[in-house]
């Protein structure tokens, strides 16, 4: 079956030595030199004073940063997936949107998924199945749980299983695109044409790019709805 599927001075007092001196003569004794202050008695300052300091330039206020941007939703990104220009631009939304409904919050269901795709990727089937088994048990709400289930029953050309399954997954998560347009190969080996095709249809409503897809609408709305069409 066709696969489509980030941080002393210590001032010490310096003890003043009380030390006793004998006393000076006047001769000895040298005068308080006084400095006579220039400009009429006036003292010149040692620096400009306060009111005499240069002026401080203003520092230029830092523009604000602008608030992080709040993360798209599901619904957002649904919403720019089917609305995407060309396959470009709709790649890293599909990519963004299945990355999201593979974790549910749990740690023990991620875990079981993350291994039930390691096993695929290792064409370890039998493992695989197992795994997911015990995950759409233990958590049965997890859409894309029975999303990996359904993928393991049609390889096996479990049909009846990979039916239920891809229902399942669409009851849990309506708009994943990949499971509709999976939904539509098998109702295709059921010879089921019409609703085949309807389901192709609205994966197309919310993924246009998704592979394949395009075609297989083009074949069976001939079959369907006649060569005029």
């Amino acid at each position: 079956m066709r696969p489509l599927l980030l941080s002393l001075v210590l001032i010490a007092p310096l003890a003043t030595l009380a030390v006793a001196q004998p006393a000076a003569s006047p001769q000895d004794q040298v005068p308080d030199l006084q400095l006579v202050p220039p400009h009429g008695g006036q003292t010149v300052p040692k620096g400009p004073p306060d009111s005499q300091a240069a002026p401080q330039q203003p520092q230029a206020a830092r523009p604000a940063r602008p608030p992080p941007k709040a993360p798209e939703t599901d619904d957002q990104l649904l919403t720019k997936l089917s609305k995407a220009p060309d396959q470009r631009a709709a790649r890293p939304i599909e990519r963004e949107l299945k990355a999201r409904w593979a974790h549910t919050g749990s740690p023990s269901a991620d875990l079981l998924l993350k291994r039930t795709d390691q096993a695929m990727e290792a064409h370890d089937f039998d493992t695989a199945r197992d795994i997911v088994q015990k995950l759409t048990d233990i958590a049965p709400n997890f859409a894309e749980a029975w999303h990996r289930r359904a993928t393991l029953a049609a390889q096996k050309d479990d049909y009846e299983d990979a039916l239920t399954s891809l229902r399942r997954t669409l009851a849990l998560q309506p708009k994943n695109f990949t499971a509709l347009a999976e939904l539509g190969i098998i109702l295709e080996e059921y010879n089921d044409k019409p609703h085949a095709l309807d389901a192709y249809r609205q994966a197309k409503v919310i993924d246009p790019f998704l592979d394949g897809l395009a075609d297989r609408i083009r074949d069976l709305t001939k079959a369907v709805e006649g060569q005029g069409i």
